[in-house]
């Protein structure tokens, strides 16, 4: 199996704010990093003209050394390793997950582009879709910490249990789970209770996690109308004081109509905690 993070980076803060979050996994878990950029406008050139730097050397590859040599000389136990190439990060880092073996990807939710996407600051979303391995999001200014408690968003599909078996494999078993369901008021909530008991139980079977709860959420508007979703997840994120939020990718998901929403900015684009997205 795989030991090694692969964390895509633009040098911003929020860059930064991922590879710390990486780091904290890494020492926990033992696992190695590896820092990845692609050039931009930005980051290719240098402000003004510096005679000791060769001309084939961009403004990246000097950062990227910078950042490499100071982590190595904080965090002496870890391993650290970094590429600096040409591309679309959209494509080229899937072609990078193919190319070599990651466990994970670990990045920022908002970058120097400072983007105002509907849809979670475009680049990170736009891979987690297709990613073939799990992506994991990090807020804004997010303050690494213990995970004691995830959030898993539930549907009742299978694909569900096998997201989280991918996080266990990544963050390990010891963390309690809630199963969060966000339904419509006109639906018996005793039903709902019941499947969730269902689902409760078939989590205890197939993964080593051991304390699993339950959590609905209700909507009371009309049917039609999807975005007080990212409201109510929110509030349960807030309430149940869940550290990581875990999203399944299924087709003709309730969760693919929750992304297509603006507001689904709240939970996507501005999430409040991390947010780890299963494998496409």
């Amino acid at each position: 199996m795989s030991s090694k993070i692969l964390v895509p980076i633009d040098f911003s803060e929020n860059a930064n704010t991922a590879i710390q979050f990486a780091i904290d996994l890494a020492r926990k878990r033992g696992f190695s990093i590896h820092l990845y950029h692609n050039y931009t406008v930005s980051s290719s050139s240098f402000d003004d003209g510096n005679e000791q730097i060769p001309e084939e050397y961009f403004k990246a590859d000097v950062l990227m050394s910078s950042l490499i040599d100071k982590l190595k000389a904080d965090y002496p136990t870890l391993t650290f390793s970094s590429k600096c190439e040409r591309g679309i990060i959209t494509e080229s880092l899937l072609k990078e997950t193919k190319n070599e073996t990651y466990l994970a990807i670990i990045m920022g939710t908002k970058g120097k582009t400072d983007d105002t996407s509907a849809i979670m600051g475009s680049t990170t979303y736009a891979v987690s879709q297709k990613s073939n391995i799990p992506v994991i999001a990090i807020p804004f200014n997010y303050r690494t910490k213990s995970i004691q408690k995830i959030g898993l968003l539930s549907n009742f599909k299978y694909e569900e249990l096998d997201t989280l078996n991918e996080y266990i494999k990544i963050f390990g078993t010891n963390v309690e789970v809630e199963i969060i369901h966000v339904h419509y008021h006109a639906e018996s909530e005793a039903d709902i209770e019941e499947k969730l008991e269902i689902w409760k139980y078939q989590i205890k079977k197939h993964t080593e996690i051991t304390e699993v709860d339950i959590e609905v959420g209700s909507i009371k508007t009309d049917v039609e109308e999807l975005d007080t979703i990212p409201e109510v997840i929110n509030n349960i994120i807030r309430e149940e004081e869940i550290d990581v939020v875990l999203i399944t990718k299924t087709r003709r998901s309730f969760f693919e109509r929750l992304f297509k929403k603006s507001v689904s900015k709240q939970i996507i684009h501005h999430p409040i905690i991390p947010t780890f997205f299963s494998k496409a």
